[in-house]
Formats: structure tokens, C-alpha cells, sequence
């Protein structure tokens, strides 16, 4: 089965190809965020409530049935990078706010002045600054 990898966001720990066809994918069932969804043979990363703090239990759960899809020697591999909507974000519109900044453990938001925040290079495409914004301003999107 042909498919674009870049049309959705890969897993945390993802190593470049999909052994998953016929899998039970306990990597779904290990993630206890319920970040990962099991669809078309692939696993995809999907970001709710909570974003993922690289806690290695689906890399695992992979490694312990013989898979090799997700691995502990990719860790920063999710293809994603947070994405800030200046038109509903407070700080871009005038209001002190570091919701998304203070969340984010890899300093990967900075801010142009006190206002206007921006996501730099260090953005690993986690998700955890996604639930910080109450006005979700902030979403993931797949690296081009």
C-alpha cells in the first residue's frame, strides 16, 4: 500500500518505516496520554488534551513484540511543529500572556517584544503547549 507519510504526524520515536501491518499495536494501548491511533496499518500521533512527554512506553511496547516501527533511537522524531494563530492569540492582540511559553520545557517559544510569541527551531512537535492556551491558539502541524 502507497501512502504520503507527510500528510500526517508521525509518532514520537517513529523510524522512518512502518512494520505494522498485521499488529496488534500495543504501542497504541501503552500510551497512557491516548496520543497514538492505530488507522490504515500506520500509527499517527494525535495530539487531545495532553501532549507527549517522551516517556518511552510505546517505543517499548514495540520493541517487545519484535517491531521495529517505533524505536528508542529516534526520540525527537515527531514530523510536527506548534503553529501560533496570531489572529486568537492574546499576546498577539495586545493582552500579557506566557501560557504557551511557560508550558513548553524545550524553550521552544520565544517572544518578540512583550507581545507576539513565535515558535523557534527547538520545537520538537510534542504538543504540550497546545492544552497551556485556553484560547487554542495553538496547534501542530506536519514539517514540510
Amino acid at each position: 500500500m502507497f501512502f504520503d507519510r507527510k500528510i500526517f504526524i508521525h509518532p514520537p520515536y517513529f523510524s522512518g518505516e512502518f512494520s505494522c501491518k498485521n499488529c496488534k499495536a500495543p504501542c497504541v494501548s501503552s500510551c497512557k496520554r491516548g496520543l497514538l491511533k492505530f488507522e490504515d496499518s500506520v500509527i499517527k500521533f494525535e495530539v487531545s488534551d495532553l501532549g507527549c512527554n517522551f516517556c518511552e512506553d510505546c517505543a517499548l511496547a514495540c520493541k517487545e513484540i519484535r517491531k521495529n516501527t517505533l524505536n528508542l533511537e529516534f526520540k525527537y522524531t515527531i514530523n510536527a511543529k506548534a503553529l501560533i494563530s496570531v489572529n486568537s492569540c492574546l499576546a498577539w492582540n495586545g493582552v500579557i500572556c506566557y501560557n504557551c511559553q511557560d508550558s513548553c520545557r524545550y524553550g521552544a517559544i520565544d517572544y518578540l517584544g512583550v507581545f507576539r510569541p513565535i515558535v523557534n527551531d527547538r520545537c520538537v512537535g510534542c504538543g504540550e503547549c497546545l492544552s497551556a492556551c485556553f484560547k487554542n491558539s495553538v496547534s501542530l502541524k506536519v514539517k514540510k
